[in-house]
């Protein structure tokens, strides 16, 4: 495969040549963007609420208002409407203040269209944006909450449970980090299962439950061989699977 001219490349993937690496890395570097992108897609391939082709009425007025605020949150931290990432404002206390306002406004949102697919979308920016300022519990607490609203999608439930295992394991809370990352695996239909299955066996081994992350290791091994992840993960689950069985 042809490589791009340095000048097209981001920089998330700039030292790293191997394309399996640089497709999980990117994952695990945009994990926020790629969650909120695989809402879309999994609402928009269900048919759910403000993204299926005939909207009710009030799934397009949720829509509307979460649109609304997402774009006037991206203009005022300065993103282009098509980029992929977040530019990071040089006034830190700026774009602090930014996110809290806007918290507030995804709140509303998820408040007044409790149960549709937009107010997901709204409690895990909300979210993401208490994670930003530090506020590793609050962030936890908005998206455990969304779960409960959510009722029996399978899918959403998912990628809130996989945001809240990624907010855990910043904060080295390993054991917390792993059982919410399990619980994102083992929803069958979800499209980044095996890739949460695998960051679970990384955290039960720094937990020091080896037997559970064996176990997981074994089971991306065996449905999903070909899983592409960063060569320390690999590296990593490969070692687990030769522990003998305790």
């Amino acid at each position: 495969m042809a490589h791009k001219p340095e000048h097209e490349q981001s920089h998330v993937i700039e030292e790293i040549e191997d394309l399996a690496e640089r497709g999980a890395q990117w994952i695990r570097d945009h994990l926020a963007f790629t969650i909120t992108l695989l809402v879309v897609i999994l609402a928009s391939a269900a048919g759910i609420g403000a993204f299926a082709a005939h909207r009710n009425t009030e799934a397009e007025a949720a829509s509307d208002a979460f649109d609304r605020v997402t774009t006037e949150y991206r203009k005022a931290m300065g993103a282009a409407p098509d980029a992929l990432e977040m530019p990071e404002l040089a006034n830190p206390a700026a774009a602090a203040a930014i996110r809290s306002e806007f918290a507030e406004q995804f709140a509303a949102v998820a408040e007044e269209h409790s149960g549709t697919v937009a107010a997901a979308l709204a409690r895990l920016e909300q979210g993401n944006m208490s994670a930003a300022a530090g506020e590793t519990d609050a962030a936890i607490a908005i998206w455990q909450g969304a779960i409960d609203e959510l009722g029996g999608n399978p899918n959403f439930r998912a990628i809130l449970e996989q945001r809240i295992g990624q907010a855990y394991d910043g904060d080295a809370r390993w054991l917390e980090a792993a059982e919410s990352y399990a619980r994102a695996g083992a929803v069958e239909s979800y499209p980044l299962r095996h890739w949460a299955l695998a960051q679970a066996a990384r955290c039960f081994q720094q937990a020091g439950e080896l037997a559970r992350a064996r176990e997981l290791a074994l089971l991306v091994d065996t449905e999903s061989p070909d899983l592409m992840l960063p060569q320390h993960l690999t590296s990593m689950l490969a070692e687990l699977r030769q522990i003998p069985a305790l």
